[in-house]
């Protein structure tokens, strides 16, 4: 629960950013927005539960998110729409969670509700509880 409040005060500092440089505040603020944004911090909540429980040192971090985050960052779609992809690389990409939070944030707040992917939210439901599961497997199991 502590991880998905930290990312919570870290998005609600992003989006306010936003709306002070936009000046647009309900053109993608609803609660479906925000009920993407919880269940992609619950996802990455319970991947730092795992993570945490299973590096030795420090550094390890950084290996995680070296070979980790920062290919899903640009392997998500965040930069490109994943429709457009070749059929070999889709796989991939929909393997990945940040994908369908992608999908779901651009269309709350550029397509109308018609459009939405409503998928989206039961993927990223059973990634978050799936995670949070094996995190706490794992901490339930763990040996000094």
């Amino acid at each position: 629960m502590a991880g998905i409040v930290r990312g919570m005060m870290t998005a609600a500092a992003v989006i306010l950013v936003a709306v002070l440089f936009t000046g647009k505040v309900w053109s993608f603020l609803n609660p479906l927005f925000f009920l993407l944004v919880i269940l992609n911090c619950a996802v990455f909540a319970g991947l730092g539960v795992i993570v945490g429980l299973n590096v030795k040192s420090l550094e390890s971090v950084g290996l995680f998110n070296n070979f980790l985050i920062v290919p899903m960052s640009f392997l998500g779609g965040t930069f490109f729409d994943p429709t457009t992809l070749p059929v070999a690389l889709k796989p991939i990409v929909y393997a990945l969670p940040l994908t369908y939070t992608t999908l779901g944030l651009r269309a709350c707040a550029y397509k109308p509700l018609s459009e939405f992917p409503w998928y989206t939210l039961p993927v990223l439901l059973c990634c978050a509880v799936l995670l949070s599961f094996w995190g706490a497997y794992q901490f339930s199991n763990q040996q000094d």
